[in-house]
């Protein structure tokens, strides 16, 4: 952190100035130049750095303090101002500080752009340079700068040594240019620019590590940690809580609570500093804590209960698409079909290129899948289509005046023999609301016809866009009839931004029937979950919202999953893990107001699609809900915003094909028990991966170990990681035929432990990669009965 500037009487520097506190140099700070309020009371501050930089459309004022200021048809690049001289090495130590004054009566909110190689306007002119977004003075993390009527204020750049704002090189000239938010420029004409100074207290120091770190509490999902705030040359400002390595938490005190955290799991937790330059400390010393053992009721769907089946791919046709799909239980032949053959009968509804003129819905047959980590997406087996995607959206829809990114909800109802869909827009960022549910005939989406659109509730009333419409599943009728008045569809959606609430949301309607009401007509809808409003947040404190909850949260699908007598409601996406701000994921550029780099950095590796709110990581994740708690809010015995997830799988990044693991959707099949998600591929020209997960019914709750006795099935090992050999458990429930296979990472057999009949109970076998001269790496333990596939991850270390 850097210390506040002493400023003289005088209100000018001359030079360069010491200040000492006990005879301890506090830093120096050399003017480069003052604007007078005319060309003739300029003054400068080093020798060789006398040549004034001014556009045609700054003046000088003899308003405050006096300088130079736009006049009032300004663009948003035409004034700049600075000076000039001899090169010299700009260093880390240093900051450019410019001071402005307001001399109008209202309070203005800027910031101001810099450059060291471009002597005029940052875009256009006959000089060519890089434009650097200019920060707070008070905090390096504010990209902008609040002025009162007739104040002064200052914006300030920290030289940097490394990342897009590397600036440790010598230079010419500084020079300096407005930014007002959304090119507003009339502000221009009332903020004067009355100096420009070189500041040798850049903060370049890091907090202490923090020490004492330990966990007060551990639940089955949660942990609290604490620790004891460390020392720094100024102050600590924020903390990073680290878990396995990975940014996990953040805080801006010393404790955090981590959230959605697997059963009976080890954890190696850590926390690093931070203080208001960004300086981040060396990380504490790691403290291990291990979760409780799951206490969910029986009656719900366990966190370990999830199988990792392999994965598909689909056609060509289905690239850069993927944001819904919806399981059809009786496609390509259904349970007798040919398509059957393989244990994934059925079909899968998918919408296509996801631009305005496009979101067209096919239907496509569902391969097996098949383990291919590490593996290309063309290794993957591919569906075929069986119904070319057509645009299924009634006219009302398709008229709509804008449409950016279409976010849509697929279900297919076997009753009706219906597809039914949901339609929204991702800029939504009013209150706007339209009809948007639409259904048609499953069996040929070409010929329609398009039954709808109606609108969940009515028109001027929430759920409005930003709410809903990203996700559409069904819940079972006999539960809708008890606890939702027969509203067995449910649409919801997580807007980020906080713009659908602090969390995902979930609304049920009803279907329309044999007899689909008119167009632009209201469906009566039941609230099953709705979080607190953005209003309510200062993108810190988040009242009323999901555990743990963030901006960049991104929630893209939400199923109702069963599994013998076991429920629960999954939300399906990617968790926003460290702080979460707008702007940029490169250099963590917040753009909380303004970002006023010129040109802008392509962040192509880290933010392909631009700016949006971010986080330090995301990693891609499954929530589960008790129906239980959404039938309390349906019946009115809970409010909106009170259930939470009682439990959360982990996805295993591994298991992903694109290094952002971008999941668009999901979809389930409950008789097999399949969950469908898909992910969206960047790298691989768009193309969209499905994978497959087995929902297994499982004993839950605390229960004892008693393998002979136990229904479910289990496949472990220890140690792991393991440098020479690993210890494989297997647990089975009854007699099977069972294989276990050892694969590489890039799919290819390497051993195969066991073979064939096994009695019900807990079995041991040894991993030695070693006896088949197999490098270090990872690998993948498969166990497939007859009814059932359990796979473990081999984390083989030398």
């Amino acid at each position: 952190m850097f210390r506040h500037p002493f400023v003289s009487a005088s209100g000018v520097f001359a030079g360069i100035v010491l200040f000492f506190c006990g005879g301890i140099a506090l830093h120096a700070q050399t003017l480069l130049v003052n604007f007078g309020s005319d060309a003739g009371s300029n003054a400068f501050g080093i020798n060789g750095w006398n040549t004034l930089i001014k556009s045609t459309a700054v003046a000088y004022t003899a308003d405050g303090p006096g300088g130079l200021v736009a006049d009032a048809s300004v663009d948003e690049y035409a004034d700049y101002q600075g000076v000039r001289g001899t090169a010299r090495t700009f260093s880390t130590s240093e900051r450019i500080v410019v001071t402005w004054y307001n001399r109008s009566d209202e309070i203005i909110r800027f910031t101001s752009r810099i450059s060291f190689t471009d002597a005029d306007q940052p875009d256009g002119g006959v000089s060519d340079g890089r434009w650097y977004t200019m920060r707070g003075f008070e905090n390096y993390r504010d990209t902008w700068t609040e002025v009162g009527p007739h104040e002064t204020a200052r914006t300030m750049f920290a030289i940097r040594g490394s990342g897009t704002h590397k600036t440790d090189s010598a230079y010419a000239l500084v020079n300096i240019n407005l930014a007002i938010e959304w090119g507003s420029s009339d502000y221009k004409q009332y903020l004067v620019c009355d100096r420009i100074e070189l500041y040798d207290d850049a903060d370049i120091t890091p907090p202490a590590a923090p020490s004492g770190v330990q966990a007060t509490d551990a639940t089955d999902s949660k942990i609290r940690i604490v620790w004891e705030v460390p020392t720094d040359n100024v102050g600590v400002y924020d903390y990073l809580v680290y878990v396995n390595g990975e940014v996990e938490g953040y805080s801006r005190e010393n404790s955090c609570v981590l959230v959605f955290l697997e059963p009976a799991t080890d954890y190696k937790i850590g926390v690093t500093a931070l203080d208001v330059m960004q300086n981040e400390s060396a990380r504490s010393w790691e403290v291990t804590v291990r979760t409780a053992p799951y206490q969910g009721a029986n009656a719900l769907v366990s966190p370990a209960a999830v199988d990792y089946l392999g994965a598909l791919r689909l056609p060509e046709d289905f690239a850069w698409g993927g944001e819904s799909i919806a399981y059809r239980v009786d496609g390509d032949g259904g349970s007798s079909g040919g398509g059957a053959a393989d244990g994934f009968p059925g079909s899968l509804f998918v919408t296509n290129l996801n631009q305005p003129e496009n979101g067209l819905v096919g239907e496509v047959t569902i391969p097996a899948p098949e383990i291919r980590l590490a593996g290309s997406v063309d290794d993957l087996p591919v569906a075929s289509i069986l119904q070319t995607p057509v645009n299924i959206r009634p006219q009302a829809i398709n008229n709509w005046e804008y449409v950016d990114i279409w976010r849509t909800g697929l279900e297919y109802l076997q009753s009706e023999q219906r597809l039914y869909s949901a339609w929204s827009i991702h800029y939504t960022v009013t209150g706007e609301k339209h009809a948007n549910i639409s259904c048609t005939p499953a069996a040929a989406l070409s010929s329609g016809p398009y039954s709808g659109p109606w609108y969940v509730g009515t028109a001027d009333q929430p759920p409005i866009d930003a709410q809903q419409s990203d996700w559409l599943f069904a819940v079972p009728d006999a539960w809708a009839s008890q606890h939702a008045a027969g509203r067995s569809l449910v649409v919801g959606r997580c807007r980020d931004g906080g713009l659908s609430g602090l969390g995902p949301t979930l609304y049920a309607f009803a279907a329309v029937g044999n007899s689909p009401p008119a167009a632009q007509t209201t469906l009566d809808f039941t609230t099953m979950l709705q979080y607190g409003p953005v209003e309510a947040s200062d993108n810190y404190h988040f009242p009323d919202a999901i555990d743990g909850y963030k901006h960049s949260d991104d929630w893209r699908g939400a199923c109702w999953l069963s599994a013998g007598t076991q429920s629960a409601v999954a939300i399906i996406g990617r968790k926003a893990h460290g702080d979460n701000w707008y702007g940029y994921t490169g250099e963590h550029m917040r753009h909380d107001w303004i970002i006023a780099d010129v040109p802008y950095y392509a962040f192509d590796e880290t933010d392909p699609d631009g700016k949006g709110w971010r986080a330090h990581r995301r990693s891609p994740m499954m929530v589960l809900f008790d129906p239980a708690d959404l039938a309390a809010v349906a019946e009115g015995r809970m409010a909106s915003y009170e259930p939470q997830p009682y439990g959360a799988v982990r996805l295993d990044e591994k298991l992903f094909f694109g290094a952002e693991h971008e999941i668009f959707s999901s979809t389930y099949d409950p008789v097999d028990r399949i969950l469908y998600v898909t992910e969206f591929v960047r790298e691989a020209d768009g193309a969209l991966v499905v994978h497959a997960f087995r929902i297994n019914a499982s004993p839950t709750g605390i229960v004892a170990e008693v393998p002979a006795a136990s229904t479910d099935f289990r496949l472990s090992n220890a140690p792991n990681p393991f440098h020479s050999t690993t210890d494989i458990t297997y647990r089975l429930p009854r007699p099977e035929n069972i294989s276990l296979q050892i694969f590489s990472i890039l799919g290819q057999e390497v051993d195969r432990l066991v073979e064939g009949p096994r009695d019900a109970g807990e079995y041991h076998v040894r991993f030695d990669p070693g006896s088949h001269n197999l490098p270090p790496g990872l690998y993948f333990a498969v166990m497939r009965t007859e009814t059932t596939v359990k796979t473990a991850l081999l984390n083989y270390t030398k």
